[in-house]
């Protein structure tokens, strides 16, 4: 029998592609046909495993939110460093001495600042955070009325760092549930296989009830694989090199 499908040319996105189209293409003859059902089924489960495989490995729905909430953190964190440094700069010397030893505090971190959401950004805050919390930087914050803008930064740190929590636990979670994408396709490419082979052989004997589905697979497959080829050209060309200009 001819082989149909190629595996070498078959992407994961491709093999998904068409062991949807074989599930609905077959569907009707597994109703009839038991041999036909068990193979269906076969096929049906590697693809939604496959399917499954794909969805974890997508991007986490938490990296966007999570990404505000780091500009928030940011704002909030500018926000007071900057009205700090304005107060330790003032003429009023009393005030001024007080701001200046807080102050000190975001130099000894880095005052100049850090791109929001990433991890040296929260390792920073959550040292600034120990030392604002102290009981004597809470009592010059008092008196100089920052305790709102400190809170606020704080609030801001702590909602980011919940998500970023949620958006680990998820990543864990997910590699847990995980196959290799590539080790499934092997196997769905396998079912399809052998589906197709039962229909191209009970077609040979019963061409009224098994052809318009073979001739249904055949298309199909014949559309994808030229989609593919054409796919790995483009991609084989990319790759070389420039020819080198001939001496003058």
């Amino acid at each position: 029998m001819e082989k149909l499908i190629i595996p070498s040319l078959l992407s994961v996105s491709d093999g998904v592609l068409m062991a949807e189209r074989f599930e609905k293409t077959t569907q009707p003859l597994a109703e009839k046909d038991p041999k036909i059902k068990n193979l269906h089924t076969r096929v049906s489960s590697v693809y939604k495993r496959l399917v499954k495989n794909q969805k974890n490995a997508s991007k986490s729905r938490l990296t966007g939110e999570l990404r505000q909430l780091g500009k928030r953190r940011n704002r909030a964190r500018i926000a007071f460093r900057d009205i700090l440094y304005g107060i330790s700069v003032s003429l009023i010397e009393e005030t001024s001495a007080k701001a200046l030893k807080l102050y000190a505090i975001f130099e000894e971190y880095g005052a100049a600042g850090y791109k929001p959401g990433y991890k040296k950004g929260t390792t920073i805050l959550i040292s600034l955070v120990s030392e604002f919390d102290l009981p004597a930087n809470q009592i010059l914050l008092k008196e100089l009325n920052l305790l709102p803008f400190y809170e606020s930064l704080k609030t801001a740190h702590q909602i980011f760092d919940s998500v970023s929590k949620q958006k680990s636990d998820e990543k864990t979670t997910l590699a847990a549930d995980s196959e290799p994408a590539t080790a499934i396709l092997e196997e769905l490419i396998a079912a399809m296989e052998d589906l197709l082979a039962m229909i191209q052989l009970n077609n040979q004997m019963d061409k009224a009830t098994y052809g318009e589905a073979y001739n249904q697979l055949v298309t199909y497959i014949n559309e994808i694989n030229t989609t593919a080829r054409a796919r790995k050209t483009r991609k084989q060309n990319s790759n070389e090199p420039e020819p080198k200009s001939e001496p003058v």
